[in-house]
């Protein structure tokens, strides 16, 4: 009978198996409770009706608001040994308990024990259904909840259909009283139904089990406006259903005889509970995936809207019957369903503190305010019409808050979202007096790499000047060297006549910087002669171009001086030549920049590339895009190509549409281009978009898009070219599952075929469709304005299972149709969101195993082809020989790949398989 359950369960809602077990515990508990206490609520309305007028009805509302509140507060503590199976359980037999007490009360045929035994049921229904919710919440997430909820709340609906049953039978053969003692043994019975839950985590997830502050919660509530918003929700749909139970009773008492009434309500209950369970079964599950919680959560007090006008233009028992329709049938499987899904966003902290407040202020509170509404207006009039159209106005009201609820439920998933990813930005604090005082003290330090540190921490501070010229006295070379270029660009001239004597240094490099500085402020031609005749090549390299700058040396004898140095001269001399050009820039020097380009030596290429960006000639464009492949200078060659201005731009889009340029450079130019940050960079990048084949270029240029967007929140981009973009990868990503299917179905169909190559191949598809699925997220990211679709994705992809649910939740939410279906079944056949179910779509059929290999063979893809023809290989499929020779060569590496498998196929290095 366990094992038949945990089918029907599974089938039933696509229940994975790690999850039945909890699922039918809940599902069990729930059908007994409600089972007991529709037995319970027929015998009870019998009894007080035929006895007691209907008038005293907000009297008990009162009653029952009162000491539900009074026991929420004292329930931790009451409830303190107990864990989740065991609370549920003591619940439950205690219920059975005092129930069974009231039905040997019930012979005393009292007005004061209906009255009480009205109040019970109203107060037992509460505690156990609002503890019931909240151990469901601790256990499952937003996801699972939306999959299990419609299942587990179905319990409720076939259990006070099973109740209302059993009380039309009892009732027509037995006095109502005698119901009451079947509604206790039921709620005994159903004490079982919680020992199924797993393990038996706390029921409260506060920590410490102390009596609740009613303050403190209503603070929170109050303070958080999601909380606020479905307090007041909870608060007014309890209000309207309040207004339409008394509408419906008092209109009954009018027109059905008391001796009758077991009867009368016994039906009228059973009919409803046939029509929630329909409901529940069909509708519930389907309708919160299709619309989501808010939207449908809003149809319930539609339909109590129309039924009340109803109600008010006509008045009459099938009215109000129908009125009673709207919330009977609703209220224990649609609101019930969506208005639990409200809290399991929460966190299971949040939840256990304020989940026992709300329900017991918002339903026992709510029927209070109904009930003082009530009772003031039978002073005044005694017409079912009035209060069917306070009913009215208070599902309008409600109505309007739920449509406003929906971005504050979608904030509470982003909020742990924000909780759960961080980007931290480190920034260097001003600098105070005593940390000043250190990094000065530093710069005495005999470590060289601290020094060079302290002076370049001192200048990102802009506090080069208080670097003390002396510094130029360091024994350190490189020290020296790094501080006159620092001294350069910040405009100090102090540390002049110290550049005099620096021209005699011992170092090379120290002469040649100061040589570089001193004609910088103020060249000197004799002094520069004097340099070309230093025994160091450096030194005599800044005096050629010291000379050339200032016009003392032109015409061929200053191009063939160059071209020697070029040539023949060593690693340091080209160095200084570069360094010199950049701060004594000049067109002369272009043709000896472009060599300098080519050099060997990655600090020549990179000076030479900064010099470059000082001279800005469009001649440089070309040889600056052949080294963007170069990741010693990628960073200057993209700060140099950005420098020669917007110009460049038509030459990048040229290039990255170029396939003759290796990939080594053409990965890079998406980066490059949107370095720009201007319109037209974001038009070429996405044009270029839709026609590139490279998946890795096609990564490189979303992120580029979205650092250009995220830089300029203002920058528009053509929806259109992003809605095409969204179109081609979903379609690639519906193609890579497709593919990955198949061939799993393959495997199970025979197991020989899971070979290395099987594996590799299904990984390998399985990265894509990650990578296609990242790729639609930066799309998305591009469209929102205001929403952060990559924080979505990594939530995803979180170690919190509420974290992965939460961005799941809000992908759903915030994906509009009709790409949200196709979106969601590619999204869940990854991360296993949802049960597999929701993944049998028509494009996601296996196709034939040998098919399913054509198409990777065919794919233009060199990786899948590769694979896929390792694996015919492996499997000696020899008949797809030929159409493997027929496969387009997409490189060498490919072309050696399918020969080698051709020529083993046909030389039967491996025995041919016969696959379907």
């Amino acid at each position: 009978m366990y094992a038949l359950s945990m089918r029907v369960l599974g089938a039933l809602g696509a229940i994975r198996n790690d999850e039945r077990r909890d699922t039918l515990g809940a599902f069990l508990t729930l059908f007994g409770f409600m089972t007991g206490h529709a037995l319970l609520e027929t015998a009870r309305d019998a009894l007080f009706l035929a006895r007691l007028p209907a008038s005293l009805l907000p009297w008990v509302y009162l009653t029952i608001a009162a000491v539900a509140l009074a026991l929420a507060r004292q329930q931790p503590r009451l409830l303190s040994r107990f864990g989740a199976r065991n609370e549920l359980s003591a619940w439950l037999m205690f219920s059975g308990a005092v129930t069974v007490g009231f039905w040997a009360l019930a012979y005393l045929a009292q007005n004061w024990v209906f009255y009480t035994l009205y109040a019970w049921s109203g107060v037992l229904a509460t505690l156990v259904v609002v503890r019931f919710w909240t151990v469901l919440g601790n256990r499952f997430t937003v996801t699972q909840a939306k999959r299990l909820f419609a299942v587990i709340g179905s319990g409720s609906v076939l259990g006070a259909i099973l109740g209302s049953g059993l009380a039309r039978i009892l009732t027509s053969v037995l006095a109502a009283q005698h119901v009451v003692l079947a509604a206790g043994l039921v709620f005994l019975l159903s004490a079982a139904g919680p020992t199924l839950l797993e393990g038996g985590g706390p029921a409260i997830a506060t920590g410490r089990r102390e009596q609740l502050d009613l303050n403190r919660v209503g603070r929170l509530i109050w303070g958080r406006p999601y909380l606020r918003r479905v307090a007041i929700v909870v608060l007014l749909s309890t209000i309207t259903f309040t207004m339409v139970d008394f509408v419906f009773k008092s209109t009954a008492a009018r027109f059905v005889a008391d001796e009758a009434m077991g009867e009368f309500f016994s039906s009228v209950y059973l009919s409803l509970n046939l029509v929630s369970l329909v409901i529940q079964v069909v509708f519930v599950g389907w309708l919160i995936r299709r619309l989501g919680v808010n939207a449908a959560q809003a149809i319930v007090p539609v339909l109590l809207l129309a039924g009340g006008v109803g109600f008010v233009a006509s008045g009459g028992l099938v009215a109000v019957l129908l009125f009673k329709g709207a919330d009977g049938s609703t209220r224990y499987s649609l609101y019930r369903t969506a208005t639990e899904l409200l809290f399991v966003p929460m966190s299971a902290e949040i939840r256990g503190r304020v989940k026992a407040f709300i329900d017991v202020i918002g339903q026992r509170g709510g029927q209070a305010l109904a009930s003082l509404l009530i009772l003031i207006l039978l002073s005044l009039t005694t017409r079912e019409t009035v209060f069917a159209a306070l009913a009215s106005v208070a599902a309008a009201t409600w109505l309007v808050l739920v449509l406003d609820l929906r971005r504050h439920y979608l904030d509470v998933f982003r909020e742990t979202l924000s909780d759960e990813i961080t980007q931290t930005r480190i920034e260097f604090p001003a600098l105070d007096v005593a940390s000043l005082e250190t990094l000065l003290a530093t710069l005495n330090d005999s470590d060289d790499r601290k020094v060079m540190a302290a002076l370049d921490l001192l200048a990102v501070q802009d506090k080069t000047r208080v670097i003390p010229a002396l510094i130029l006295y360091h024994p350190s070379p490189s020290v020296v060297i790094h501080a006159l270029d620092l001294f350069v660009r910040s405009g100090r001239d102090d540390y002049w006549p110290i550049v005099d004597r620096l021209l005699d240094h011992a170092s090379a490099g120290v002469r040649a910087a100061a040589l570089r500085v001193r004609t910088v402020v103020e060249a000197d031609e004799a002094l520069l002669r004097r340099g070309t005749e230093d025994p160091a090549p450096s030194v005599r390299a800044t005096a050629l171009v010291g000379l050339i700058g200032g016009g003392w040396l032109s015409g061929a004898q200053a191009q063939q001086a160059l071209n020697d140095l070029v040539s023949d001269g060593s690693s340091e001399a080209q160095l200084a030549l570069a360094v010199t050009i950049r701060v004594l820039p000049g067109t002369e020097f272009e043709s000896s920049l472009l060599r300098l380009l080519s050099s060997p030596d990655a600090r020549v290429r990179a000076e030479a590339v900064r010099a470059v960006r000082e001279i800005k000639s469009p001649s440089f464009v070309a040889p600056l895009i052949a080294l963007l492949g170069d990741r010693a200078v990628r960073d200057d060659v993209r700060r140099t190509l950005v420098g020669l201005g917007p110009g460049t731009l038509p030459r990048l889009a040229a290039a990255m549409g170029d396939e003759r340029l290796s990939h080594a450079v053409r990965r890079h130019l998406p980066q490059t281009i949107g370095a720009f940050g201007t319109p037209q960079a974001a038009q070429i990048l996405l044009r270029r978009l839709l026609a590139e084949g490279d998946g890795m270029i096609r990564f490189k240029m979303l992120r580029a898009l979205g650092r250009l967007r995220s830089e300029n929140p203002s920058l528009v981009l053509d929806p259109k070219l992003i809605g095409q973009a969204v179109e081609q990868n979903l379609e690639a990503g519906f193609r890579f599952m497709r593919w990955r299917h198949a061939l799993a179905a393959g495997v199970r169909e025979d197991t020989d075929r899971r070979t290395s190559g099987y594996e590799l191949l299904a990984g390998l598809l399985r990265d894509k469709q990650h990578h296609t699925l990242e790729r639609l997220f930066r799309l998305l990211n591009l469209q929102a304005s205001d929403e952060d679709f990559l924080r979505i994705y990594r939530g995803l992809h979180s170690l919190k299972r509420e974290a992965r649910a939460g961005s799941r939740e809000l992908a759903e939410n915030l994906v509009l149709p009709p790409l949200r279906r196709r979106f969601l079944v590619l999204l869940d056949d990854l991360f296993e969101a949802v049960g597999p179910s929701e993944t049998n779509d028509r494009e996601v059929q296996p196709l034939p195993y040998e098919v399913v290999l054509k198409e990777l063979l065919a794919s233009g893809t060199e990786s899948l082809s590769s694979l896929a023809a390792h694996h015919i290989g492996e499997l000696g499929l020899a008949r797809l020989e030929r159409f493997l020779r027929g496969i387009p060569v997409l490189s060498s590496h490919h072309r050696v790949v399918l020969e080698d498998v051709a020529r083993r196929l046909v030389g039967g290095g491996a025995p041919e398989r016969h696959y379907g």
